[in-house]
């Protein structure tokens, strides 16, 4: 029974945390995320991470999240696969599609822009690097997603040589955060001000 009610205060916790951050996040304007989202997007671009990474998926953000679209030009003139996330989840975890041009993006069922279904298929188990958003990260490169849990069973699905980043803005970095086994670490969480180490685990992207 204690461990159920750890569980329980745990989900209470994080719904609350949702809540707060989401007030956060809605409170940023336009011009805001686009002045801090280039500064976050030039830090991850100096990251070994990204210039080690030949497969890279990216996400197409939603109101609030850092903006992916100057790392999508730098990887495709830097010729790196740059993939996306579908919204047609079979089971946990996502499906990615590689595009060549933004103009291959599309909004889809969700409002969210993805691949078109000409794109072609990328395995999961081929992606070197992940982007992730969030709606908080720690310090240690703990993250609290949305709640739907698509993100943790794909990185968890993902090869052992893959690695994960958060973006995120400075108002989304908190002390602590309730975590479960399901909840998987970022490698890096980059901020606009800062770099912060997560698991921090080597770059090199061999198979292991």
């Amino acid at each position: 029974m204690a461990s159920e009610t750890v569980a329980q205060e745990g989900a209470a916790r994080k719904v609350s945390l949702r809540e707060e951050l989401t007030a956060r996040r809605k409170a940023m304007t336009p011009d805001i995320i686009d002045e801090r989202g280039l500064k976050v997007q030039a830090r991850f671009l100096a990251t070994p991470y990204y210039q080690k990474a030949r497969t890279v998926a990216l996400y197409a953000p939603i109101r609030g999240e850092v903006p992916t679209r100057d790392i999508l030009i730098a990887a495709l003139q830097d010729e790196k696969i740059v993939c996306y996330p579908l919204s047609h989840v079979h089971g946990r975890i996502l499906s990615f599609r590689a595009i060549k041009s933004e103009a291959e993006l599309e909004p889809g069922r969700l409002g969210v822009r993805e691949p078109t279904n000409s794109a072609e298929l990328i395995p999961v188990d081929q992606i070197d690097l992940f982007v992730v958003p969030g709606l908080g990260f720690t310090r240690d490169g703990k993250r609290l997603g949305r709640g739907g849990g698509y993100y943790d069973a794909t990185l968890r699905a993902a090869s052992a040589r893959s690695r994960r980043v958060g973006l995120a803005f400075g108002d989304q970095v908190v002390d602590t955060m309730p975590t479960t086994s399901e909840d998987v670490d970022m490698d890096l969480v980059v901020t606009e001000s800062e770099t912060l180490r997560g698991l921090y685990r080597d770059w090199d992207f061999v198979d292991t």
